[in-house]
């Protein structure tokens, strides 16, 4: 399987340098909403006396950029070039090879984010100075950070595999892709952090798994929450995802009874 996954993202790689600007407006295209929020809960911040709800604007510039961070490491498309490789019979040549075809987006994913990685650390070091940001965690935010950023990117990359195998009854989901990505925004802290957000809103963000992808790890980035809940929200991480790999396995393998094969 180690050498599979090699040879794999060579190809990749030599895929994506063909397309290494569109990979890059990509990049910076992400950085562009959370810099907005930003702008605009510093300026909150400021005419409120330099704090809202316990954010500082200082506090509000670590958040989003660590969010942005966690964004760029958890992203997942795969719902969306899942119903273009069906429709485009791509699907068909796929699962007559041995490797199932999540292996290959899972190298399609991992080329992306390291070959656009170090650009947008580039450009967040100019955000954080412009915005004076200030990070306030302890050495144990940044070790818990680890665990918590590979179950989150695991989590996002798993449910956009559960929203993809929608295709294979609708043939197009466009509008399911957009319900999943609405309802991302609302409740994974995109547009504010979660403490902000009205009570009823934080125990529906927790009840759901956007949290746990977004706003989570980009808390115990900024260092802003406790050990206890840390582990509590690690804890939380895991179980989402194993419901979330349960959930794949039980609809893809009904998909493919319900599969047409388009183009084969």
């Amino acid at each position: 399987m180690i050498r599979i996954y090699r040879q794999l993202l060579i190809a990749q790689i030599q895929a994506a340098a063909q397309y290494r600007i569109q990979a890059l407006l990509w990049m910076l295209f992400s950085i562009i909403r959370p810099v907005i929020f930003l702008a605009a809960w510093t300026a909150v911040a400021t005419a409120q006396g330099g704090s809202v709800g316990g954010y500082s604007a200082s506090d509000f510039a670590a958040y989003y950029i660590a969010l942005t961070i966690v964004n760029h490491l958890c992203i997942a498309w795969n719902s969306f070039e899942f119903e273009f490789e069906i429709r485009q019979g791509r699907l068909s040549p796929k699962l007559l090879r041995p490797l199932h075809p999540l292996h290959y987006s899972v190298v399609e994913n991992l080329v992306f984010k390291i070959t656009t990685l170090l650009p947008l650390c580039l450009v967040l070091v100019i955000v954080a100075l412009t915005f004076n940001v200030r990070w306030s965690g302890e050495w144990w935010h940044l070790v818990l950070f680890v665990p918590s950023i590979i179950l989150a990117a695991a989590l996002s990359f798993m449910l956009g595999w559960v929203v993809a195998t929608a295709t294979f009854w609708l043939q197009r989901i466009n509008t399911v892709n957009t319900l999943f990505q609405r309802t991302a925004f609302i409740f994974a802290g995109q547009i504010a952090p979660l403490a902000l957000m009205p009570e009823w809103m934080q125990v529906v963000s927790y009840a759901l798994p956007f949290a746990y992808i977004l706003a989570v790890p980009a808390e115990i980035l900024r260092g802003g929450v406790t050990l206890e809940r840390c582990l509590l929200y690690l804890v939380g991480q895991a179980v989402w995802l194993g419901l979330t790999i349960i959930a794949f396995r039980f609809a893809w393998r009904a998909g493919l009874r319900e599969f047409s094969a388009v183009g084969a």
